[in-house]
């Protein structure tokens, strides 16, 4: 997309609060987009506003919605289609993890908390926002073609499992696949509403300070060196803006980091054959 595309556009991003978020918010405000940050109260968030609408954002606010509650997310989405009409830009970045899994004592109800705020909200978000999203770019042979973009935030983890945390990952493999599906109904319908799914790895975020637990674990990952070293926010958040200027449909961050996971993947699958033979061979014996 050109930037004169951008201005005037509307710009919709749940988990708005958050480091990755904040950060997309700045990559997208000097291009004078019309900005709505939604997330649960947070009063760095009056702070935001007014920092995007210094640097250039047409126009920026802030609107609390907690994405797990069916109709608050109804009434905000309404609320910005009716007073604009079209939402051009709807980033679905609202997100959480914890380390829950089945073999870690990771109960239901915490799985179900995860996947309320990664998947469900986004569902929730998707379906109350669908008779906005997209502004009309008709042609002779498509006069009811819409033109937008639809953002996902989901991981590295999407794409491979990581041990103890098995609801995250579940959450965001879920995410690859909704944004997947969603890309060939638009392309069926022969819309242009780019679908962009981003998959950074293991970013430097509030989340890694948690617990003393975590904390060690981040300490030992990044003892290792490259290429064991946090993304910062920023980095994230200039990738995003990037596969939106340039139509990409999934990216990683780093972009080198696609090896990463199909590495894994194989090695994973050769752990698994060896394990096998072995315990066959154990038995046989």
């Amino acid at each position: 997309m050109k930037k004169k595309w951008y201005k005037g556009k509307v710009f919709v991003i749940t988990g708005a609060s958050g480091e990755i978020g904040s950060e997309v918010c700045r990559y997208f405000a000097p291009l004078g987009m019309r900005m709505y940050l939604l997330d649960l109260p947070n009063p760095a968030l009056d702070e935001l506003v007014e920092e995007l609408k210094e640097i250039g954002a047409e126009h920026a606010e802030w609107m609390a919605m907690d994405v797990t509650n069916s109709e608050q997310v109804e009434s905000v989405m309404k609320t910005i289609g009716e007073k604009e009409q079209y939402i051009d830009i709807l980033h679905n970045n609202a997100g959480i993890g914890t380390e829950c899994s089945i073999t870690n004592g990771g109960t239901f109800e915490e799985y179900r908390k995860i996947m309320a705020v990664n998947i469900d909200g986004i569902w929730r978000v998707l379906q109350a926002a669908l008779p906005f999203i997209g502004r009309p770019k008709p042609s002779k042979k498509y006069p009811e073609r819409r033109e937008g973009q639809l953002i996902f935030t989901s991981s590295s983890a999407g794409k491979v499992g990581i041990p103890h945390m098995a609801a995250y990952c579940a959450s965001k493999h879920a995410i690859i696949g909704l944004a997947d599906s969603l890309r060939l109904e638009y392309q069926m319908k022969n819309h242009k509403i780019h679908v962009i799914t981003i998959c950074p790895a293991p970013v430097k975020t509030k989340f890694w300070e948690s617990t003393p637990k975590w904390r060690e674990w981040l300490k030992k990952y990044e003892s290792k060196g490259f290429p064991y070293v946090l993304l910062e926010p920023k980095d994230v958040a200039k990738a995003i803006y990037k596969a939106s200027r340039g139509n990409k449909k999934e990216i990683f961050v780093p972009r080198w980091y696609r090896i990463i996971t199909l590495s894994r993947r194989i090695a994973g699958s050769l752990l698994i054959k060896i394990e096998k033979s072995k315990l066959e061979s154990f038995q046989n014996n």
